[in-house]
């Protein structure tokens, strides 16, 4: 009997760890966030309404995007057209066929 040869679990561990600590050694060290000098001042809470109000607007036009394509996706296309008239000629043609054959029995000799 011959068996094909496999790679071991363990080989397969090593591969997958050596890469992962590969990856992990090419992202950049993360830099500490910078501290507003004044947490509580009100030029920084209007900054951030402000900014919470355009990605809520940016937000909700995406939705609208990906609502109008997925309505777009579900008409259906010309070639779905042509294939639904295809396959319904295709059926009618193949009962026309058992339908000739079993008027026209084939005559003995």
């Amino acid at each position: 009997m011959i068996r094909c040869r496999q790679t071991p679990l363990w080989g397969k561990k090593i591969l997958a760890s050596a890469i992962i600590c590969a990856g992990l050694m090419l992202v950049p060290a993360s830099s500490p966030a910078e501290t507003p000098a004044d947490p509580g001042s009100p030029a920084l809470a209007a900054l951030l309404a402000e900014q919470n109000s355009t990605l809520s607007r940016e937000l909700r036009r995406i939705q609208r995007e990906i609502a109008a394509l997925r309505a777009d996706l579900d008409k259906p296309g010309l070639q779905e057209i042509f294939a639904g008239i295809g396959y319904i000629f295709g059926l009618f043609g193949t009962a026309a066929f058992v339908a000739s054959r079993r008027r026209d029995p084939k005559p003995k000799e």
